[in-house]
């Protein structure tokens, strides 16, 4: 058989030719493995046979074949990944204050101690400190205009007092009569109250020491500061009076919700998620501008109610009437406005990861309500820094779930800071989207496989990289059978191989041309 133009005597593919010590060629599998090792790794060209040509070495009907074939050759590189929903935000509840009120103080004196902006005072709570003592919130209607004490007339204000006090449970053996007069066992009430609150156990309260109001009050902004002298009749604080209401429907963990889905109900009223980067912060009705009213027009004709609306950021009677066939179709009262309490803006679809209150809650203002995540289904990987040139973002890969099947999926971030594992190894963190997001159905937290194409070679030909001949005289060679049936040696220039195939270049090789195999 000649190669390179140079007579060379070609054994049969036996195992006894292939352990000869003076074969011209080796056919062990060792050195083809350890050559196209070389090739794809270190990059090193080998030398490129020329055309074999078509001695009569063996009998081809004896020996097994295989087809050449033209196909794609892609080299992909598996990289382990946990399956989740990405990180979780907490959705808290907003709802409007209304009657809002200047609070003055009615002694005069240092301020100690003074709430939060926020805070929702309920009856017990102390509202601030003058000179130590404190002014504690009581419900009922009529302000405070005198002491209380056990030689004071009687009046209605008592009788509120008495009330509060009761209602609050300083009244344990229910030894104190609610009515007009101020007796001992009114007395002993204001001393437990007032241990409550680590004031001084006087069985009184001074003028200034009790504000009576709403049995829930929203401190929307402090007035003064500790340290402040403030006098009689002085503004303190500004509160409104906190809506409330009772959780009569939510969501169940696990589910994913988007634009115009119902997150819950209070008394009977759907609190609805809207899409948008600006959260409700105040009514929405006719006249009012801005990019609230713009993200809520938006989400009114994504919905399907905007055929006579123009998205402008003014809020109009076009815009009124398509809150109110909104409003319809999620059984809200039909009044054309939108209150804080009515939506929920968020940036994205939310998959809901754990409740935070329950069926039968009475929520306020501030609570939270959910933690949220995207809706998306995303897989977290630790991208090797050894493996940071293979991806970016935008870069289609293919996921392969529990069960075995495969999912497109698209890198959808990098991060840029790296990161160190226990055993030292450093690495960067990446996100992969699953382009459909019902793909895993129940799956969370649960591991998976990332596949990356680290190399490909579309379009050429091909054979099993058992059929490729490592030649003592350097080069490689496959074993083709010829049409009258002998077994001729082919020169070819190893490429790119994966699953078995390798890329192979040659003058003579053609497609669908059959190649001896061990």
């Amino acid at each position: 058989m000649t190669v390179d133009g140079t007579e060379t005597e070609a054994s049969p593919p036996s195992e006894a030719t292939a352990e000869s010590s003076g074969s011209k060629r080796r056919r062990w599998p060792w050195i083809v493995a350890v050559s196209i090792g070389l090739i794809a790794v270190a990059g090193i060209a080998v030398a490129v046979l020329s055309d074999g040509g078509a001695d009569d070495v063996a009998d081809a009907g004896s020996l097994t074949t295989a087809t050449v074939q033209r196909t794609d050759i892609v080299e992909t590189v598996t990289l382990s990944g946990t399956l989740g929903f990405g990180s979780t935000e907490t959705v808290i509840f907003r709802t409007s204050p209304v009657g809002v009120t200047v609070v003055t103080g009615l002694a005069a004196g240092v301020v100690t101690d003074i709430v939060e902006e926020g805070t929702v005072v309920t009856p017990g709570d102390v509202l601030y400190d003058v000179n130590t003592v404190p002014v504690v919130v009581l419900a009922g209607d009529t302000p405070q205009y005198r002491s209380f004490h056990s030689r004071m007339s009687d009046g209605s204000d008592v009788e509120q007092l008495e009330q509060a006090l009761a209602d609050l449970g300083f009244d344990p053996d229910g030894d104190m009569t609610i009515d007009e007069d101020f007796t001992s066992a009114t007395r002993d009430a204001i001393e437990l109250l007032q241990e409550s609150i680590g004031a001084d156990e006087t069985g009184r309260l001074e003028l200034g020491a009790v504000l009576f109001g709403p049995d829930a009050t929203y401190v929307s902004e402090v007035l003064v500061q500790i340290g402040d002298q403030i006098g009689a009749g002085g503004g303190v604080v500004t509160t409104s009076r906190a809506l409330t209401g009772t959780v009569t429907h939510l969501v169940a963990e696990g589910e994913t919700l988007d634009q115009g889905d119902v997150l819950l109900a209070i008394d009977g009223e759907p609190v609805v998620l809207l899409l948008g980067d600006v959260p409700a912060y105040r009514l929405m009705e006719v006249g009012v501008e801005g990019a609230d009213v713009l993200q809520l027009q938006v989400a009114l004709e994504e919905l399907g109610f905007g055929s006579d609306l123009t998205s402008d950021g003014t809020f109009n009677l076009a815009t009124a009437a398509a809150v109110v066939l909104w409003q319809v179709s999620v059984g809200a009262r039909p009044d054309g406005i939108v209150n804080v309490g009515d939506v929920v803006f968020l940036p994205e679809p939310i998959r809901v990861g754990e409740t935070l209150v329950s069926v039968g809650v009475e929520l306020r203002d501030g609570m939270q309500i959910l933690a949220a995540s995207s809706n998306a289904t995303n897989v977290s990987v630790d991208l090797s820094t050894d493996d940071q040139d293979l991806v970016e973002v935008g870069l289609s890969v293919v996921v392969i779930l529990p069960d075995a099947s495969r999912e497109s999926g698209v890198v959808s971030e990098i991060g840029t800071v790296v990161q160190a594992n226990q055993q030292g190894s450093t690495f960067f963190e990446m996100l992969v989207t699953l382009v459909d997001p019902d793909a895993a159905p129940g799956l969370d937290e649960a591991p998976v496989d990332v596949e990356i194409v680290s190399d490909r070679a579309d379009d050429v030909l091909a054979v099993p990289v058992t059929a490729l001949l490592a030649l003592s005289e350097g080069g490689y060679a496959v074993e083709v059978v010829t049409e009258d049936g002998s077994v001729a040696l082919v020169a070819v220039d190893p490429g790119l191989f994966a699953d078995g195939l390798v890329e192979v270049t040659s003058d003579v090789l053609a497609e669908g041309m059959e190649v001896i195999l061990p």
